[in-house]
């Protein structure tokens, strides 16, 4: 018997089919906010099945595409077949501890499971996290790495680097700049929607903040922060403004359908929203620098 949950997450829906005996709810914490009843929902824009079986059957024709990730180093295998994409995650003795087989799109994906190695909440949570950040990509939805405040009723999202200082910075907002509030702390969504404007979402996905909210903001700019001795706020625009925001989208480089999907919806973000480089040192007068010059192209300006 299998059971399905669905979940709203930057207005699509995401639907987990899961097999008899598993909690859902445990597993997947940071998705309550986002839980739709049945009864709401159609199929899902993406579909994840849990597959309560040893092993997924042999592919005769993978393809190893990737075998380094930076949440499981040495550990991934990302391999191209004729159906679409395997995903594997090994354990430490190189066995493999989960396998997911999805197709091109990423519409549909399944995982596999046995009761020997039960699927844990981080391998399930990021699994889903991978197959929605394709699967959005086609209804102009983009996953950020970014860490994104709201404040005077817009959200700006800080993107940079691991280590660059996303969660820092944000927390100086929060600390500095009243009425500042956290939105999410890693992966928010950003969408184009049909009347044009550009909201960014919160979502299940928040890295090491519990920040799981499901909200909607109108976005009012990217800002790329890089470490310096001073602090200096560069608009940017055209290609450079593109340069800089790609490189913090969810999108795989080998399917080249939804890497482009990805680039067609970011060229027509960036011509609505502000985009700026923000060099800077963590500190206060950083924060109320960039604060400051974000309030004035948004006063200044007709156009975004």
């Amino acid at each position: 018997m299998t059971k399905r949950y669905f979940y709203q997450i930057a207005g699509l829906t995401l639907e987990i089919k899961v097999p008899k005996g598993i909690d859902i709810i445990s597993l997947l914490p940071s998705f309550s906010s986002f839980s739709m009843a049945e009864n709401e929902a159609s199929t899902g824009d993406c579909v994840i099945e849990l597959v309560n079986q040893r092993s997924a059957s042999r592919i005769g024709s993978e393809k190893l595409l990737s075998d380094v990730s930076e949440v499981w180093g040495d550990r991934f295998r990302f391999f191209e077949t004729n159906m679409g994409y395997r995903t594997v995650i090994q354990r430490d003795d190189n066995q493999d501890l989960c396998v997911m087989d999805s197709r091109k799109d990423f519409s549909r994906s399944s995982i596999y499971f046995s009761d020997s190695e039960p699927i844990s909440m981080s391998v399930l949570s990021w699994l889903t996290m991978m197959v929605f950040g394709q699967a959005c990509l086609p209804h102009n939805v983009i996953l950020v790495h970014a860490s994104a405040v709201r404040v005077n009723g817009r959200a700006y999202a800080f993107l940079g680097k691991s280590g660059t200082g996303k969660s820092t910075h944000s927390r100086l907002w929060l600390e500095n700049i009243s009425g500042t509030e956290l939105l999410n702390d890693d992966n928010p969504a950003v969408r184009l929607e049909e009347d044009g404007k550009i909201w960014l979402y919160g979502t299940p996905w928040s890295g090491k903040t519990s920040c799981y909210k499901n909200i909607k903001v109108q976005l009012g700019a990217f800002i790329r922060l890089k470490q310096a001795t001073y602090n200096r706020f560069l608009p940017l625009t055209g290609l450079e403004a593109f340069i800089s925001v790609m490189p913090s989208c969810t999108a795989i480089r080998w399917n080249k359908m939804l890497f482009q999907e990805m680039n067609n919806t970011l060229e027509e973000m960036i011509r609505q929203v502000h985009v700026a480089t923000l060099e800077c040192l963590p500190n206060r007068e950083a924060v109320q620098y960039c604060y400051e010059n974000l309030l004035n192209i948004n006063t200044n300006s007709n156009t975004k």
